[in-house]
């Protein structure tokens, strides 16, 4: 097969929170853009079998050499398709420590996306009630802000991390699509090796490709990697820039199962619509509110709680919770993509607590202490691989002139929260300095 090649003015290599925003975002301002996504326009959405790898090969699991469990999607909008749809706004130390104001464009994209919480004539009685369990207990479960659409959701489906086959939950997709509209170019199933240099590697100027038709060369003017905290360090490594891949978070939760009465659990309603963040800064970690399928769901990834898929039996009785720390960066990412993401001491101390508090609740509001079960230490939110102040700048740029980072890698430490507005915001603030 013979090398295939392009050339444009910025190549962007994925197409999830980081490089969907900054495509479009340069589309907009009549840049010459190329993306470059490693999946495929997957079109299965809202399907077990699909999230499972089944079907359309969409979502990735992934163990550490410790056995914590992590979940990304390799498509068109990332891991965006197969997010809970969750907007916190940006941790105030990125502007404390780092000197990074990004307030002003997380209000701009939260007003531009129409980001609020759920009506509240959406919630079931299972969520209403271990709403007012907690407050008795003095713990603040609020509802929480959505990239989702309720005109065109369906409360009882809670399908949000199957992908949105209603096309209710926002995605990155529909900024791949303005920028396509504007003249922008996507490859899918293009897995980019390796960056291009020259001037004795002191300048980026494209990047090489595996397609199924063969070797891809894109020549560009500058480059954007955008392949999220574990396919972003890969890509440096490969070319040579070896201060990425450790200093690996990636926001690990424990999900409780329990089973109450039938209709009192949370079976057929909404994963995470409400949080707490009342332990965030003191314990390190939030809990929130899981539908009884995913909670029931959950169980089946360890052998050591698998054994609980006779409770599907009982699922309309299903009652979920889940806690959610910022874990320490203690993990590394491999030359082949595999990782390293022991849990210290600390994190198993969080994650116990939290989870603690969750099972409480759950028990006061109905569950039945002797179906109480629980999985720990999956992942959902890699970053950390390409941290601001080691692997790039605060202005997200590397030490090889040409050369950004706009993803999860960026972070410097664990938000403990979903990071999609910090994301967006950040590649916001990139595409404008293009």
């Amino acid at each position: 097969m013979q090398e295939k090649k392009m050339q444009a003015e910025i190549v962007v290599v994925g197409t999830g929170a980081g490089g969907g925003t900054v495509a479009r975002e340069l589309a907009l301002r009549g840049k010459d853009v190329v993306m470059l996504e490693k999946g495929s326009w997957n079109r299965w959405l809202g399907n077990l079998l699909s999230m499972l790898r089944i079907l359309d090969r969409m979502a990735v699991f992934s163990r550490s050499r410790e056995g914590v469990i992590i979940d990304r999607a390799i498509t068109v909008g990332g891991s965006t398709v197969m997010y809970a749809g969750n907007s916190f706004d940006p941790p105030g130390w990125l502007k404390e420590e780092y000197g990074i104001d990004i307030t002003g464009l997380a209000a701009e994209t939260k007003s531009e996306l129409k980001v609020a919480p759920l009506p509240e004539d959406w919630y079931g009685p299972g969520t209403v009630r271990l709403r007012q369990v907690a407050a008795e207990m003095g713990i603040n479960l609020l509802p929480q802000e959505k990239f989702v659409d309720p005109a065109k959701c369906d409360a009882t489906c809670d399908h949000c991390m199957m992908g949105c086959e209603r096309d209710a939950k926002w995605t990155t997709r529909s900024y791949v699509n303005e920028a396509l509209e504007r003249g922008a170019r996507l490859v899918t199933r293009a897995d980019v090796r390796e960056v291009i240099f020259a001037g004795n590697r002191r300048e980026a100027v494209g990047v090489k490709a595996a397609t199924p038709e063969g070797e891809l060369l894109v020549e560009a003017g500058k480059v954007v990697l955008s392949a999220g905290g574990m396919g972003t360090p890969v890509i440096l490594n490969r070319s040579g820039i070896w201060e990425a891949g450790d200093n690996f978070f990636m926001d690990p939760m424990a999900v409780v199962l329990g089973i109450a009465r039938k209709g009192e659990g949370t079976w057929g309603e909404t994963t995470f619509t409400h949080a707490s963040t009342d332990f965030l800064e003191s314990d390190g970690f939030i809990i929130g509110i899981t539908g009884g399928m995913n909670a029931l769901l959950s169980m089946l990834t360890r052998p050591t709680t698998a054994w609980n898929a006779y409770k599907f039996l009982r699922y309309p009785g299903a009652m979920g919770m889940f806690a959610k720390i910022a874990d320490s960066s203690s993990g590394f990412i491999n030359l082949d993509g595999s990782m390293s993401k022991p849990m210290t001491r600390e994190d198993q101390l969080m994650m116990s607590k939290g989870a603690a508090i969750c099972e409480k609740i759950m028990i006061r509001a109905g569950a039945d202490p002797r179906s109480i079960s629980m999985v720990k230490e999956l992942g959902g939110h890699p970053g950390g691989t390409a941290a601001i102040g080691k692997v790039v700048d605060s202005d997200l740029r590397t030490e090889v002139e040409n050369l950004y980072v706009c993803d999860g890698s960026v972070l410097p430490r664990s938000p403990g929260r979903p990071p999609v507005l910090t994301i967006l915001s950040l590649a916001k603030r990139l595409a404008a300095s293009l």
